[in-house]
């Protein structure tokens, strides 16, 4: 057991060893990946502070749940939650209007709320300027991303031990000269 006793009381709830984990870098990259087909997808970007927020904060939870030997399809919902997550926060904290989740534009306007004024026609009578993103093109692209997090996450230290491994496997494999 990786805790000692005394007495009735728990002397330390800390683990005796300590590993270093990479599981933090998770925040970063689903934070990185998401802004980048946030971005592909014509959505707007929040401020730089946010993003190392939404990273940090990610990050966290990343370094919290990596302790755990977790299953693929949890590993995965989790990096789609994230997505989400990361979706909302983009939209809601990108710009100043301050519209929030109201005005995000996710199937109309919501019954007893005034439209905000950036969303009425010109006065002048000309076309309305059209929504800056599809929404079908930016599901699809979080998904992927949420599924491109995953492949990264759950196979890099394969890829990595494998790597380290091939050019060893190489040598001895070739003739001596």
């Amino acid at each position: 057991m990786p805790w000692t006793r005394k007495g009735a009381s728990l002397e330390s709830v800390q683990p005796k060893e300590r590993s270093g984990s990479r599981a933090w870098l998770a925040g970063p990259l689903s934070t990185g990946l998401g802004l980048a087909v946030h971005l592909a997808a014509g959505g707007p970007a929040p401020s730089l502070m946010i993003l190392a927020a939404l990273a940090a904060l990610l990050g966290m939870a990343a370094a919290m749940l990596g302790r755990f030997s977790l299953p693929g399809w949890a590993v995965l919902l989790g990096c789609a939650l994230a997505q989400q997550l990361l979706h909302l926060g983009f939209a809601v904290f990108s710009g100043g209007s301050g519209e929030g989740i109201t005005g995000h534009g996710h199937g109309g306007s919501v019954p007893g709320v005034v439209q905000d004024a950036a969303q009425d026609p010109p006065p002048d009578g000309g076309p309305a300027v059209p929504a800056g993103y599809s929404l079908h093109l930016m599901l699809h692209l979080h998904m992927a991303a949420a599924l491109a997090a995953y492949a990264v996450i759950n196979y890099w230290p394969r890829w990595a031990r494998w790597a380290r491994h091939a050019p060893a496997a190489a040598r001895q494999k070739s003739p001596a000269a």
